[in-house]
């Protein structure tokens, strides 16, 4: 819930957000526009849910290699341009990159690829860490 990004920038103080996901899943989200841009999604018509399309490999998904439309998240199945999952979905993922700190739901040795590949906008920390940051502001 990205609203309370703008809160926290209204007050000066950070912001943490919690993607309940992985990091691949996080990478994921992020993708959503230029998949919208490469005209990949929304899907159009319902046979892509037959035809093999959702066997796809997706190129250019920073860390995730081989990852094919259908290992990514179901709410990508859609002709509907307006859907409201997708979009919101999309959205929450890029409002988290205005945050202070995330963070992800992961084992970084089990998605290091990924993890390693964060946008460099989104300062990617160990929970430690993090908490030595907001105590010196204290």
């Amino acid at each position: 819930m990205s609203f309370a990004i703008k809160a926290a920038q209204e007050f000066g103080i950070l912001d943490v957000q919690f993607w309940t996901a992985s990091a691949c899943g996080f990478m994921g989200y992020l993708q959503f526009d230029e998949l919208r841009r490469r005209e990949i999604i929304p899907f159009k018509d319902d046979s892509f849910m037959e035809d093999g399309t959702l066997d796809t490999i997706v190129d250019g998904i920073p860390g995730m290699r081989n990852i094919r439309l259908k290992d990514l998240q179901s709410c990508i199945r859609t002709t509907d341009p307006h859907d409201i999952l997708l979009n919101y979905l999309s959205d929450e993922a890029q409002n988290c990159l205005k945050s202070s700190a995330i963070i992800i739901n992961t084992f970084t040795e089990l998605e290091r690829e990924v993890y390693l590949q964060m946008p460099t906008q989104l300062i990617m920390m160990d929970l430690s860490c993090m908490l030595e940051k907001v105590s010196h502001r204290l």
